[in-house]
């Protein structure tokens, strides 16, 4: 395609469908003439001087131009050239217009004066030209110092923010944060918003979530913290463009942008609310729509991110631009511990096998029509082809026998149970009423997405006053909820994704002191789940989904290599429809356009040397839309058939023939249909197996396309899982030891030092001894009670600290003064009442750690190495006047450093 070509068929159709009318030379002047100087590097055509396309503002100024080149062309040959129009008509107007470079299927955006080029799927609106432009005139440079730590002021959330704010500075368009569930995420990014908004350097902001209740949490929290800036929840397929902060689903804002003409420069910061692997799958497109910056959030441990998390937020490298772990937070006093209580029944360990039933229970199975060989489920098995009562009452009696209870009203603490299903929820419910009658069904009930009273049930469950404690649900329930008093977690499920692992232990850490003081949490494990990531710490992830489309297309792939001639061209034909049957206005599409650029008929006549081509193209299949699954299910066996026959596989062949005839005996019962009515002759002819066997290619390809689509008439096979109430019993209960990251505290010792660490930094009383104030007797009494309800007495510390004395403020006083524990303290709170940089931050962070490690550190250890590395001064070249004289006095333990 010649550059003409490529302008007429491909830019000009992509310009006016946003809203730059090629034909109206008050928005678009085509071969726009540029005067040359003197300066024209000689590598230029001094022949040609014109830009292709040069976009005007409301005043009759150029606001962008755009250099086009073929379509076979790299897109980067024209960036030069372009830069050099660019300049050239800074001289006349006065500022620099944005450029464009494309070849048609490419498109890069470049602010020449202000960044790096970058791809974007299509041209930007006048309005967000014009937003870009302002916003380079105002030259901003975002700072810390307007940080609210009214909204986010601990010293990590100060840290992530700051970092943040560089990272923009530095033209970097893509942030990740790892934050430990519990520690704020939503706060710290709602004040950075706060900045972002306050400056200038965003105009709007969408922030997304995958579930209503997150995106209605989070639009609360928007409200409370930031009430006089502008928001909208979406909720529907319209919505008012007028506002500044934008909440929604990943779903409804699907569904805006196919039913809503939105500009890609329309959102300047998209926040990915616990960001994982399937935002880039369907979900990506919303990405791929908007030219923004992208800030993506998860509690997901460091090293279980998987890679294309990091790829996406542009840190291929592994390093996230912020992170904050649960053991860290745990250490600092931000989040709750948690004890793992491993429970199994019988039934759970062994199964459920007919000659270990008991004489009784056996009479009663063959009494409801059950025969010996039918009852042999392994444990395993339970809730999914085999359901039994008794094992369930054994989950919840050994809850309540063992739960953490409300201190007033004695019943079960906040509690979550997470159920296998809906119907096993639903059980669970039921069976919880049966069993403690006395409660009337208030004080458990199930939380499931379809209930049309979601929100009002969320809301009476975090209520510390309604009574209802315990909420039953499933995956509802499993992130996002924010509910601190949460001190019972029940595993009632087995879990294999480490994500998903850790998201629903992280309904629990969040901290709590207001009716009651919550030390710990307890977690009841019915499923091995700790087990099971003690064994594999990184879990299992399902394997990518291909769609019914794609396997169709993948298999017409291999027969391609195998057929001649007529039935080459047949699946040639096929292989042609599908990729003609792509949308085209689909947002993931638009982002492969050069794949698709050499399909033509060229292409076609030569598929034998271009079956690489094809298998990239496969993952654009997935984009066609799914309407008659049942027919397409019975087209890939059909496919899959005719591939093994030629491959000679007999045993696959067999498997896929018996297949067929199980769906062809299924519509055959449905002789009343007109349509089934019409073909008996032929499913009857079909309905023998040799038959199948022995047909040709061609004959295969003409009664599939008869009998696929009848497929939509068979039944839906419900196969019901076989209920019982046979009688379970608990077979072991143990404490687990805990292996993985974040919360494995094995030696008696450590245990004390972290619970006194812990006590430090959220302990009034033992702040007054680091200024040296005298203690009341109220304040020893408090102490003393606040150290036995964490376990510990006198004689304990007096053995781990070795000190004479057994008073607890003697004690006490000998360990805070030990700089291991005072310095860590002070020094977050010198972050969190000072304006720091980055590294600034990483050097006090370097500090501490130093300390803890040492157990002390002098003002001349901030000259040596490791604090060299931040600067060849070390703390000479850190930090200046008054701000390091305060610094050294925390160092030098002075006690007006408070």
């Amino acid at each position: 395609m010649t550059e003409a070509q490529t302008r007429i068929d491909l830019i000009d159709i992509e310009l006016n469908n946003c809203g730059w009318n090629v034909n109206d030379t008050l928005k678009v002047i085509q071969e726009y003439e540029i005067p040359l100087n003197e300066n024209l590097p000689s590598h230029l055509d001094k022949v040609k001087r014109f830009v292709d396309y040069a976009l005007l503002n409301k005043t009759g100024q150029i606001i962008a131009i755009i250099e086009a080149k073929r379509e076979n062309k790299s897109v980067d040959s024209a960036k030069t050239q372009a830069e050099y129009y660019a300049r050239r008509i800074k001289n006349t107007q006065g500022f620099t217009p944005f450029i464009y470079f494309t070849n048609g299927n490419e498109i890069k955006f470049w602010d020449c004066e202000n960044g790096s080029p970058r791809e974007v799927l299509s041209y930007h609106s006048l309005e967000d030209l014009e937003t870009y432009r302002k916003r380079n005139e105002n030259n901003i440079i975002l700072s810390p110092e307007l940080l609210d730590k009214n909204i986010a002021g601990r010293a990590y959330q100060v840290e992530a923010i700051t970092k943040t704010l560089e990272t923009l500075n530095n033209k970097k368009r893509e942030i990740l944060w790892v934050m430990a569930t519990g520690t704020g995420k939503t706060r710290t990014v709602i004040s950075l918003v706060d900045i972002l908004l306050k400056t200038g350097f965003i105009k709007r902001v969408l922030f997304l979530a995958d579930r209503r209740e997150l995106a209605r949490q989070a639009m609360d929290n928007f409200k409370e913290h930031l009430p006089n800036q502008s928001r909208q929840r979406i909720e529907t397929e319209t919505f008012e463009k007028d506002k500044r902060i934008y909440v929604s689903t990943y779903q409804t804002m699907m569904s805006l942008l196919k039913n809503s003409d939105i500009s890609q420069g329309f959102f300047d910061l998209i926040i990915a609310d616990e960001s994982h692997r399937s935002i880039y799958n369907y979900y990506g497109q919303l990405f791929l729509k908007f030219d923004a910056l992208k800030l993506g959030l998860t509690a997901t441990p460091i090293e279980f991110i998987d890679r294309d998390t990091y790829k996406f937020f542009g840190t291929q490298n592994g390093n996230p631009t912020f992170a904050y772990t649960y053991e860290q937070a745990l250490q600092d006093g931000y989040l709750s511990p948690y004890e793992v209580m491993n429970v199994k029944t019988k039934f759970q360990e062994n199964g459920i096998r007919f000659k270990q039933l008991s004489k009784a229970e056996q009479e009663k199975l063959r009494n409801s029509g059950f025969s010996e060989e039918n009852i042999n489920f392994e444990g395993s098995q339970i809730e999914k082809i085999v359901i039994n009562d008794d094992t369930n009452r054994k989950i919840l009696t050994t809850f309540m026998d063992n739960c953490y209870k409300h201190p007033i009203t004695n019943l079960p603490a906040k509690t979550i149970i997470f159920a296998v299903s809906k119907a096993h929820a639903n059980r669970l419910a039921s069976l919880f009423d049966e069993l403690f009658p006395q409660y009337n069904s208030k004080v458990a009930k199930v939380i499931v997405s379809e209930l049309n009273n979601t929100e009002e049930l969320i809301k009476e469950f975090k209520n510390e006053n309604s009574g209802f404690n315990i909420a039953i649900s499933v995956d509802m329930l499993d992130t996002g909820i924010d509910v601190p008093s949460i001190m019972n977690l029940v595993f009632a499920k087995p879990v294999f994704s480490r994500a998903k692992f850790w998201q629903m232990i992280g309904r629990g850490t969040r901290l709590y002191d207001e009716v009651f003081k919550k030390e710990k949490f307890l977690i009841f494990d019915f499923w091995g789940n700790f087990e099971y990531f003690n064994e594999k710490p990184e879990g299992f992830e399902p394997k990518e989904q291909i769609s019914l489309n794609r396997k169709i297309f993948n298999e017409n792939i291999q027969l391609l290599k195998t057929l001649q001639n007529e039935e080459f061209e047949y699946i040639k034909e096929e292989i042609k429809n599908q990729i003609e049957a792509l949308p085209k206005d689909d947002y993931f599409i638009k982002s492969k356009k050069s794949l698709l650029s050499n399909i033509n008929e060229d292409f076609y006549n030569n598929l034998k040397s271009n079956f690489n081509a094809l298998g990239n193209i496969s993952e654009l299949i997935d984009r066609i839309e799914v309407k008659e699954p049942q027919e397409l299910q019975f087209r890939v066996k059909v496919k899959k058939l005719q591939n093994f026959k030629f491959k000679k596989d007999n045993k696959l062949i067999e498997k896929y023939i018996n297949s067929i005839l199980v769906d062809i005996e299924s519509i055959r019962q449905k002789k009343d249909l007109t349509e089934i009515k019409n073909n008996l002759e032929l499913l009857d002819i079909c309905s023998d197996g040799k038959y199948w066997f022995e047909i040709d290619f061609n004959t295969t390809n003409e009664i599939t396309d008869i009998l696929a689509p009848l497929m939509k008439y068979k039944p839906k096979i419900e196969i019901k899982p076989a209920h019982f109430d046979l009688e379970d019993a608990i077979s072991t209960i143990s404490d687990i030891e805990i292996n993985h990251p974040s919360v494995n505290i094995k030696e008696y010792e450590e245990n004390i030092l972290k619970t006194i660490q812990s006590l430090i930094n959220k302990s009034a009383t033992l702040q007054k001894l680091f200024i040296g104030a005298s203690l009341e007797d109220e304040d020893l009494e408090n102490l003393k009670n606040d150290m036995l309800s964490l376990g510990l007495s006198e004689e304990q510390l007096c053995i781990v600290f070795d000190c004479k004395s057994n008073d607890m403020v003697e004690i006490l006083k000998n360990i805070i003064n030990k700089k291991e524990y005072k310095l860590p303290f002070l020094l977050d709170k010198f972050i969190e009442t000072h304006t720091l940089n980055s590294n600034q931050i990483e050097f006090i962070k370097a500090i501490k750690h130093y300390v803890i490690e040492k157990h002390n550190i002098t003002r001349r250890d901030l000259m040596e190495n490791p604090f060299t590395k931040y600067h060849k001064m070390g703390i000479l070249g850190m930090f200046q006047g008054s701000l390091m004289n305060e610094l050294v006095e925390i160092i030098d333990d002075k006690e007006t450093a408070v």
